[in-house]
């Protein structure tokens, strides 16, 4: 019966290691994408400014 329980019990642990690892890369992921958007943001309003002070100096 005991050899039964360590067992489960170590099942049980790495099982809920497991989730927390999925928890994790979900959580990182999420920081990546969000992370992502933000330097695309800046980018394309740098671009527009570039192109914004190119324009001017051609008129």
């Amino acid at each position: 019966m005991q050899i039964l329980r360590k067992k489960t019990g170590s099942s049980r642990r790495r099982g809920s290691v497991f989730v927390e690892y999925l928890l994790l890369l979900t959580i990182v992921g999420i920081g990546v994408i969000v992370g992502l958007v933000a330097v695309r943001e800046a980018l394309v309003a740098e671009l527009i400014d570039l192109a914004d002070a190119i324009s001017a100096i051609t008129i």
